[in-house]
C-alpha cells in the first residue's frame, strides 16, 4: 500500500517534531502551494487566496501517522478538518492530505509555536522572510473571534510572538 502524501505548513514542518510524533513520516520536498496563503489564527492555517502561494513541506506518512495527526490537529473536536488536493509528484498524480482550520479570525501565535515553525522552515529550506511577513500580518489584521479568545485563555494565555528582533528569524549557521 502506498503511503499518504501530507502537506505541512505549520509546526509539522519541523523534522524533529514530526519524527517524534509520526515515526513513519519521511520528508519528500519543499512545496509552494498555489492559490493559498499561510495565516495565523493563534495556530497556523492555510487559506484560499487566488494568486497566493503558501510555503510548506511535503511528507509521506503511514495510516498510523495520519491517525496521530488527526488527533494532534483536533479533527474530532472540530478545530481542523481534513482536506485533499491532487499533486503531481515525480511524474505521478497523487492525492495529498492537508488540514484546514474551521475557525476564522487572525491572531499571532505564541513564541514557542513560532520557533518550531521557523525550525521547520529551516529544515525544508523555506524563506524565513515569508514567515516573518505572515507574523506581521497577524498583528496588523488581528481579529480575535470568541472561539480564539476562549481557547487562548484556556491554554494559559501564552505570550504572543514578538515582532521586533524575533530570535525565530535569526539565521543559524550549519
Amino acid at each position: 500500500m502506498t503511503n499518504q502524501l501530507y502537506f505541512a505548513y505549520g509546526s509539522n514542518l519541523c523534522i524533529t517534531q514530526m519524527q517524534s510524533r509520526c515515526p513513519d513520516a519521511t520528508p519528500v520536498c519543499a512545496l509552494n502551494l498555489p492559490n493559498a496563503v499561510l495565516r495565523f489564527r493563534g495556530w497556523a492555517d492555510v487559506a484560499y487566496l487566488k494568486g497566493g502561494t503558501c510555503p510548506g513541506g511535503l511528507w509521506e506518512i503511514s495510516r498510523h501517522d495520519e491517525r496521530t495527526l488527526d488527533a494532534y490537529e483536533g479533527v474530532a473536536h472540530g478545530l481542523y478538518e481534513k482536506r485533499y488536493l491532487k499533486l503531481k509528484v515525480r511524474g505521478e498524480v497523487r492525492e495529498c492530505l492537508y488540514y484546514m482550520m474551521l475557525n476564522t479570525g487572525i491572531m499571532p501565535p505564541s513564541q514557542a509555536y513560532l520557533d518550531v515553525i521557523a525550525q521547520g522552515y529551516r529544515d525544508f529550506g523555506l524563506d524565513l522572510d515569508r514567515l516573518r511577513r505572515v507574523l506581521e500580518h497577524s498583528y496588523r489584521r488581528q481579529r480575535k473571534t470568541p472561539f480564539l479568545r476562549g481557547r487562548w485563555r484556556r491554554k494559559g494565555m501564552a505570550k504572543f510572538a514578538v515582532l521586533e528582533n524575533n530570535p525565530a528569524f535569526e539565521e543559524v549557521s550549519p
